[in-house]
């Protein structure tokens, strides 16, 4: 809808209601005479010269609607100046409205304020994560949460079964572990690491290999998410 069709609302004055004509405009005259006021004739101050001036209102000396006609704004200016309780409605309106923004800024300055607390809280341990990538890596399950992948263990089965990681054999446990190609290894994605000390891994992942990750990480998540599904199906049958 084009903004000159949307219908004005009528303006309440001392509990009567004012409409518009079908151009936007109220006769002051029919006000004064339907409230019992000053007619718009005596209204000489300087609100009404600037109104003038800016052409929100306009007199009609013949014709079938004679009279002086307003603009909303006239009207509202005109209001005020015949109805000390419209006034006061205006004025309370505009302070309450006034308040309400002052609010709503210092509101959105205290969430801001709050977002760069935590911001700053995050940054030594993005600047730690930065570091580690840039040394030695980060472990696989930490490279997982970074990247958005959910189920760490799940995604090394699913690469495994794409041919991007393998399955070899422990070098001191009778159990096997899930770990890139070599391929990976040679391009940078990944580091080989000692599987003692509590990293079952043996691999660590690099800047490269965070950036690969996050690449597939929607790709793994749907394939372990069909994987998911099609188990449930199974054990229904």
């Amino acid at each position: 809808m084009d903004i000159d069709q949307i219908e004005l609302l009528p303006i309440v004055i001392d509990g009567q209601a004012f409409k518009p004509n079908p151009d936007g405009l109220w006769n002051l005259n029919e006000i004064a005479k339907a409230l019992g006021v000053t007619e718009p004739g005596q209204w000489r101050t300087s609100v009404r010269r600037a109104l003038d001036q800016n052409a929100n209102l306009h007199l009609a000396h013949g014709g079938a609607n004679p009279g002086t006609w307003a603009t909303e704004a006239g009207t509202i200016a005109y209001a005020m100046w015949v109805s000390p309780d419209f006034y006061l409605t205006v004025v309370h309106a505009f302070v309450a409205m006034r308040n309400d923004s002052i609010i709503r800024t210092r509101l959105a300055l205290l969430a801001a304020a709050e977002s760069d607390a935590k911001l700053a809280q995050a940054v030594p341990k993005a600047e730690l994560v930065d570091r580690r990538l840039a040394a030695n890596g980060i472990p696989w399950g930490e490279a997982c949460r970074i990247a958005g992948v959910t189920k760490p263990q799940l995604a090394k089965q699913y690469l495994v079964y794409s041919g991007r990681f393998v399955c070899v054999e422990h070098p001191s446990e009778y159990r096997k572990i899930l770990k890139p190609a070599p391929r990976g290894f040679a391009g940078g994605f990944f580091k080989a690491c000692s599987v003692s000390y509590g990293n079952e891994d043996g691999f660590r992942v690099t800047v490269s290999g965070l950036a690969w990750l996050q690449s597939k990480a929607q790709e793994i998540n749907a394939a372990i998410a069909d994987r998911a599904r099609r188990k449930a199906a199974a054990k229904r049958k």
